[in-house]
Formats: C-alpha cells, structure tokens, sequence
C-alpha cells in the first residue's frame, strides 16, 4: 500500500550562500523528522497552544503569525530547501523563540508527537496538481486528512486556503465526509497572513476560498 505523504519529493538547488545559511541554522531551528518521542514543551519550553503549517513554502505566512501571535508555538513544515533556508534566515533575523521548522514530510514528524496535542493544522495554498494525473499527489486527500485528525486535540482546527475551485470542493468534500470533523468555507480569516500565492491567485482574478473544520470527539 502506498505510504500518504503530504509532498512530491523534488530536486532543489540552493546558492553557495543559502546552502551555508541552510546549514549553519538548521541546528539551531530545524526538528528532525525521525526520532524518539517529545513534546512541545520539550521543543519551545513553555506550554503554550501548538500550530503545525504544512508547506510553508518560504515562510511568509509562518512569519508573519509567529510575530502575530507571541502566545501560540508554531512549527512550519516543507521539502523545499531554499525556502526553508529563507524561513529560517528570517526567524534569526526577527529572533523568534516561537517557531520552529521541520525540512521533510509533516506527517513524519507528526509521528514523533503524541495524539492530540496540536491544537491548529494550517494548510495554506497547497500545491494545486492541476492535471488529472496529477491530482493525487494533492496534500488534501482522505488519506493525508485520517492521519491529521488524531494529531488534533477535541476543538482543535484544521484550517485551509485555496485560490483553486475544484481543491476548494475537494478539501471540503473530504474533510466533510471525516466523521470527527464538523465545518465548511469560512470568510477570510483575519489572522491568516497573505502570502504571494494569494496575491498572484487574486491578480488573476480567481475566488481564494478558506475551510475550517473543528474536531468533535
């Protein structure tokens, strides 16, 4: 059976100087994605509420929340090396003790927490697949969202954006189908950054979408 993922590996290439920011601050900020068990307490040393953002691409939004909201942990999760370099160039530069970054698969590393302690997955803009064939390497499928759901604590969210019409009726499909989940399309939330990909979806001229479902049990 085929392991669900939430990316497609790709090859990255990253200049001299990102390739030695990239090493020089994934020791200081970086969680690795394998190992034994541990908690955010552990990770942040505080107990505080835990945001999880899938594809954080070069962090923008990641940024942009953690500045916001001193009082939630957030980590940012992505395959895609230089702009987790970027992200986390960016965390030194604002010194920010309240993000952390994950370089891989999300779901992995989720593996390393313990059942519902997460209080917040952010899915912003995912990688659309446009083609048929494509559409299943999709972070939002029924499968990626059955490994999510027991990460959530009971009232936590799973929160989505989309400038794409039919992965807005997908997620929703999906996430509505998931008997623990209740929600829907939601206005724009005013605590969700924008980032480039919203702007590029509203300069042309496409409906941005945001989905939020709360676990029930």
């Amino acid at each position: 059976m085929a392991v669900a993922r939430t990316f497609k590996p790709r090859r990255r290439r990253m200049s001299a100087t990102r390739s030695a920011a990239f090493e020089r601050l994934l020791p200081l900020y970086g969680l690795d994605v394998e190992g034994p068990p541990i908690t955010s307490e552990e990770i942040f040393g505080r107990l505080a509420p835990v945001a999880v953002e899938i594809g954080c691409g070069a962090g923008e939004a990641a940024v942009a929340s953690a500045i916001d909201q001193p009082e939630v942990d957030l980590i940012a999760a992505d395959v895609h090396t230089p702009g987790i370099a970027r992200l986390m160039v960016d965390i030194e530069s604002v010194g920010l003790s309240n993000l952390r970054v994950i370089h891989g698969d999300a779901l992995e590393f989720l593996n390393r927490l313990p059942t519902r302690s997460i209080d917040e997955i952010r899915i912003w803009f995912p990688d659309p697949w446009p083609k048929p064939k494509q559409r299943q390497r999709r972070i939002v499928t029924r499968a990626i969202v059955t490994r999510l759901v027991p990460c959530l604590v009971e009232g936590g969210r799973l929160r989505m954006a989309t400038d794409i019409v039919d992965y807005a009726e997908q997620m929703l499909d999906v996430c509505s189908s998931h008997p623990e989940l209740a929600g829907g399309v939601v206005d724009r939330p005013s605590d969700r950054p924008i980032t480039r990909f919203e702007r590029k979806g509203i300069d042309a001229g496409r409906v941005i979408t945001d989905l939020e479902f709360v676990r029930q049990t």
